[in-house]
């Protein structure tokens, strides 16, 4: 990494402790860009294509040599992640912060629920689950925001340099902290590869891309040149019941998901969608229950419950009998 000092960070924040008020941008959503975008980038041999992986996102901060690290919500996490401190604290720079993945990698496969109890957990409680249960949790950097005392952002330096600077840091031989697994391979050939072995997805930049981030607690437009891709499934539910707003109670907030389970023949809850129109909640309202709703979703958890659900269509042609589940999963307490 460079050397070079700027005055541009202190006049913007102080990194010890990171402000409340850093909301860093995201990427661009499946459903906000053209696919062209990505055939345009790559034809142009612009394109940046890495594994999108599937943790909590983790800010980590280096001043006056020492090392803390914080969650996507800003909240300081303390001993449990010891082991990532200790190794940050020693190659990385100064005057430093970087952005990443915490993960659980079991079988080339991440586990969020896993991470999910690491972060939920008592500190003691979250070693023990690392020591004996999971594994130690990875810190997989996919940006630098601030590099010495000097933003990566405000001086325009482009993505595929940025990439370059994570690799230094990390070095070769470090199996906790890593960059991003970088896919030399065709768009659609990683998109074929996310299936085959179920991973969340891919994350993909215009090497030339630059980020942003804003300091009033307000969220920064997504900016081109990073976009998200996962793949999407859809299947068919049983809808039995709504869920009012809290604010309004005759108004429909949620419909609640069910499926029959293939070995059981019972139902069995799959989560909850309300991805509506106010018009479309009015008409969800008046219909007979029970019906049938076609809904698209990233993935499914072991329960069964559908991840990111999003709204489709009605199918007035379906049968409740035919919402039959592709598998027997593990049922979870139907809680709203």
């Amino acid at each position: 990494m460079a050397k070079a000092k700027s005055p541009v960070t202190p006049s913007l924040f102080q990194l010890d402790p990171l402000p409340k008020n850093f909301v860093l941008a995201k990427p661009v959503q499946q459903d906000a860009y053209d696919e062209s975008v990505i055939y345009e980038l790559e034809t142009k041999g612009d394109l940046i294509i890495t594994r999108k992986r599937d943790g909590w996102k983790l800010f980590a901060v280096k001043t006056n040599g020492e090392v803390k690290i914080y969650t996507d919500g800003l909240n300081e996490v303390d001993e449990r992640l010891d082991h990532i401190k200790a190794i940050l604290k020693r190659i990385m720079p100064d005057d430093s912060m970087i952005v990443g993945e915490g993960i659980v990698d079991i079988g080339d496969k991440d586990d969020l629920g896993k991470v999910s109890s690491v972060f939920h957990s008592s500190p003691e409680r979250a070693v023990k689950i690392q020591n004996y249960e999971a594994g130690l949790v990875k810190f997989m950097i996919f940006d630098i925001v601030i590099e010495n005392g000097r933003c990566l952002y405000l001086f325009s330096v482009p993505y595929h340099q940025r990439l370059n600077a994570i690799k230094e840091v990390v070095g070769i031989n470090n199996h906790l902290i890593m960059p991003p697994q970088v896919l030399e391979m065709k768009y659609d050939d990683a998109k074929k590869l996310v299936l085959d072995k179920s991973w969340e997805g891919l994350v993909l930049y215009d090497r030339n891309f630059i980020s942003s981030f804003r300091l009033d607690g307000k969220n920064p437009a997504r900016p081109k040149g990073c976009y998200k891709w996962k793949p999407i499934f859809e299947d068919d539910f049983i809808i039995r019941e709504w869920l009012p707003s809290e604010k309004d109670p005759k108004r429909l907030k949620e419909v609640v998901l069910l499926q029959i389970d293939p070995k059981t023949k019972k139902e069995f809850y799959c989560g909850k969608v309300g991805t509506f129109t106010n018009k479309m909640r009015d008409e969800l309202k008046r219909l007979k229950r029970p019906f049938v709703m076609q809904v698209a979703f990233e993935a499914r958890y072991e329960s069964g419950k559908v991840r990111n659900a999003r709204f489709m269509h009605l199918r007035p042609d379906k049968k409740v009998k035919d919402c039959v589940s592709p598998k027997s999963y593990s049922p979870s307490p139907n809680t709203a």
